[in-house]
């Protein structure tokens, strides 16, 4: 890899990291999933700067191309993060639903005391 690819990469990962943070900070992302974001572009800048350290990986694991190894690490890792997000997405919705049936509770608590101080204002006349 040539430096003039490694510094572009590099500048590229810290611009990544950068955003990641600032959406933490402002509140666009929760912590929780910025950290797996953060660990990726740590992950990212660890491969740009230690040569072939992608390919010593991919040797160890016993991947006959590297390719093969990203490849494959990627899709474990689209999967992973696919079942995270749709662990948090049934919990929110599971949240929703409760909140839904709190509010219906209330309104019939609300409309049944409304009727109730009607029912007084009317036998006062």
């Amino acid at each position: 890899m040539s430096i003039t690819l490694r510094v572009a990469l590099i500048i590229i990962t810290v611009i990544y990291l950068y955003l990641i943070i600032s959406s933490v900070k402002k509140r666009k992302m929760q912590s929780s999933i910025a950290i797996f974001w953060i660990i990726t572009g740590i992950l990212l800048m660890v491969a740009i700067l230690i040569p072939n350290f992608i390919e010593l990986i991919s040797n160890l694991l016993g991947f006959e191309q590297t390719s093969n190894m990203i490849f494959c690490l990627t899709i474990f890792i689209a999967f992973g993060l696919i079942f995270s997000l749709t662990m948090i997405l049934t919990k929110q919705a599971n949240r929703t639903i409760l909140l839904i049936q709190e509010i219906s509770i209330l309104k019939a608590k609300i409309l049944a005391l409304e009727e109730t101080i009607n029912d007084k204002k009317e036998d006062k006349k």
